[in-house]
Formats: C-alpha cells, sequence, structure tokens
C-alpha cells in the first residue's frame, strides 16, 4: 500500500487463541514504512482471552 503525508488508513488483524491461554495477553505488531524520521513503529495490542 502507498500513502502520501496526512493520510491514514485501518490495520485489522485476527489472533487466534488455543484452549489454555486464558487470561491477559499483550501482542505487537510491526508497521514498517518509508518515513525516514520514523521507519517503524510497533502498535501494541491488550486482550483478555475468557478463562474456560
Amino acid at each position: 500500500m502507498t500513502m502520501k503525508p496526512g493520510q491514514e488508513t485501518t490495520v485489522s488483524v485476527q489472533f487466534s487463541m488455543h484452549e489454555g491461554m486464558g487470561g491477559p495477553h499483550k501482542f505487537t505488531i510491526n508497521l514498517a514504512s518509508n518515513d525516514p524520521v520514523e521507519p517503524s513503529t510497533a502498535l501494541t495490542v491488550a486482550a483478555a482471552y475468557p478463562k474456560p
């Protein structure tokens, strides 16, 4: 995807949790760009998967 300065977009992700992973979790998504000032940024997602 190519974006011009000032444009914005939506990032969609899916997480797959398996049995035994109940409780809080943090996932990090690394977003890369060609911005010379900030070539990458980390997006942290906190989720609480219900315990069975």
